[in-house]
């Protein structure tokens, strides 16, 4: 078993990356339903989606963690359940260039707004010195330029 962290701006092939590279059995915790319903209470939403993200690592899942993370403290959430439930933890982070980021959004039924995705990519960068030092079992880098 095994928890794994998705880490990339809005737009840089976490979802589809993870599309193939899931293992069963497996719960998905995702925050795309922000991206695609705005008016969703976000704090209410993203409390409901960690209870049962923790309650299917708890059963024996693998847990994939579906969203930007470029914050620590976001990604410290299910880094410190790996840690509580002895299991491996895994960062994958998704180094995607800002053109290519920009295009997806054009490409997307729901986009996020440009200044996120700007956002996103500059937290990225120190997201990716920070995270070296967390504690994580395994980091890897998916680059796309």
């Amino acid at each position: 078993m095994a928890i794994v962290v998705l880490m990339g701006a809005p737009g840089a092939g976490k979802s589809t990356w993870l599309k193939s590279n899931k293992e069963e059995p497996f719960h998905i915790a995702s925050t795309q339903a922000i991206r695609v319903n705005r008016e969703i209470d976000r704090a209410a939403y993203m409390r409901a989606m960690q209870i049962n993200a923790i309650k299917a690592a708890e059963s024996g899942m693998n847990l994939y963690c579906d969203g930007t993370h470029t914050i620590a403290s976001h990604r410290m959430i299910w880094l410190n359940l790996a840690k509580r439930l002895g299991v491996e933890s895994r960062l994958v982070c998704f180094q995607t260039s800002l053109e290519l980021l920009l295009k997806a959004q054009r490409e997307r039924l729901y986009p996020a707004p440009w200044p996120v995705v700007i956002s996103h990519h500059k937290r990225l960068q120190r997201a990716l010195v920070l995270c070296k030092e967390e504690g994580w079992d395994s980091i890897e880098t998916m680059v796309r330029r």
